[in-house]
């Protein structure tokens, strides 16, 4: 491949790199989590109905960057475990809340999340950890 292949730029760099980090933290979160019994997957849904409450499995999905059937499946998951209500909206749109029990389990996983990020994070000062999160929202 020569220099001037996309495989060379920077950004496709840029690219495999962030998925690199990405998975990292993801593995490190969900062996964190484990010892509550939920996945960061779970615990990303929970804190979206908990920044969006009474929010559709649709508007979840957006807010979680998945699919409407994916956010589905983790989303019943979180019903039948008694995390998260479901009520009757307009039409066929339920609303989602969390139940006091998935209150209480987002609380127990702040700390848990905070000390996996804070240990993905290590190689970064404080100053450049906000620099990376200023570039990353202007992406």
């Amino acid at each position: 491949m020569s220099e001037s292949g996309v495989g060379e730029s920077d950004a496709w760099r840029a690219g495999i790199l962030l998925r690199q980090v990405h998975q990292r933290k993801h593995q490190a979160i969900d062996a964190a989590l484990a010892a509550l019994g939920v996945s960061m997957s779970q615990y990303v849904v929970l804190l979206a109905v908990v920044e969006h409450p009474d929010s559709s499995a649709h508007e979840l999905a957006v807010s979680t960057a998945q699919t409407d059937q994916s956010l589905g499946a983790l989303v019943r998951r979180l019903v039948d475990s008694g995390l998260v209500e479901r009520t009757s909206g307009p039409g066929r749109v339920h609303r989602h809340r969390l139940t006091a029990r998935g209150h209480d389990l987002v609380e127990r996983c702040e700390g848990v999340v905070t000390r996996a990020l804070k240990e993905e994070f290590s190689a970064l000062s404080d100053a450049e950890l906000a620099q990376l999160r200023d570039m990353l929202e202007r992406l």
